[in-house]
């Protein structure tokens, strides 16, 4: 009897210690280790002073540059958008439609186009392109002003390019990249919920909410690389967000000139 007991008691042993091992095990796999590293800072300046110290502001349309194109867009709302190649060698112009371009990005060698409008729910997309000069031929990259609004020079062919996402009810604010993953600042048609989602699998993951305030529909992007980006806003609360590898920081301005 007494065997018996102490053969009981070992077994009861073993299985709670199997239960705690596991246990152990199951919340060290659910602690996914955060991404990105955040960080907040008030200054109490007028962001309108910034924006002036601010030299060699990309032109109207222009979107990114690397060794071989320059990338530039244009965009009439509800009428559609445009991005352009242009082979700085050549000087030949490759376009396709992209309704409206807000950032592009680079990982390995293909171009990733992220593009948004936020008429009545808001749509994004993001198009995928291996070789620009596939696209349509076009002869000259017309004149862009976000006051603008005509159908008459956008592209209708997607010829060149292809679509990983397409999907109402979401805006986009820009784009970047962190270990050759494609991230995206994200608000949903209610204006309730900002995020940062990656692109996987075609598909927006959400892999961080934000304080949607810091979010804009008409932002200025200073891109400094591949992986560094400031983000202007002034509206709905003048702030910048830097964007540097994995380190996001949010500053917001207190000051306003009256």
């Amino acid at each position: 009897m007494v065997k018996l007991q102490k053969k009981i008691l070992k077994q009861n042993k073993a299985q709670i210690l199997f239960v705690l091992i596991s246990l152990l095990f199951m919340q060290s796999c659910s602690k996914q280790p955060a991404i990105f590293e955040f960080t907040t800072e008030k200054v109490d300046i007028d962001i309108v002073d910034d924006l002036k110290k601010l030299k060699d502001l990309p032109p109207a349309g222009f979107l990114y540059s690397d060794t071989q194109y320059e990338i530039w867009k244009t965009c009439s709302g509800e009428w559609g958008g445009t991005v352009y190649f242009k082979n700085k060698k050549s000087g030949k112009i490759y376009y396709a439609k992209a309704n409206c371009p807000v950032s592009v990005n680079k990982i390995n060698n293909k171009y990733y186009i992220s593009s948004s409008m936020s008429h009545l729910f808001g749509s994004s997309d993001i198009l995928e392109i291996t070789d620009p000069e596939k696209m349509e031929q076009t002869a000259k990259i017309p004149l862009y002003h976000p006051s603008i609004i005509t159908r008459e020079y956008e592209s209708h062919s997607s010829q060149g390019t292809k679509a990983l996402i397409d999907t109402a009810g979401v805006i986009i604010m820009s784009s970047f990249v962190y270990k050759q993953k494609l991230y995206s600042i994200l608000l949903n048609s209610h204006n309730t919920r900002a995020t940062i989602s990656e692109l996987r699998n075609n598909k927006f993951y959400t892999i961080q909410e934000i304080d949607k305030d810091f979010f804009s529909d008409e932002p200025i992007i200073i891109k400094e690389s591949e992986t560094h980006q400031k983000i202007y806003i002034q509206r709905p609360q003048p702030c910048i967000l830097e964007i540097k590898e994995n380190k996001i920081k949010f500053t917001s301005y207190t000051k306003n000139k009256k």
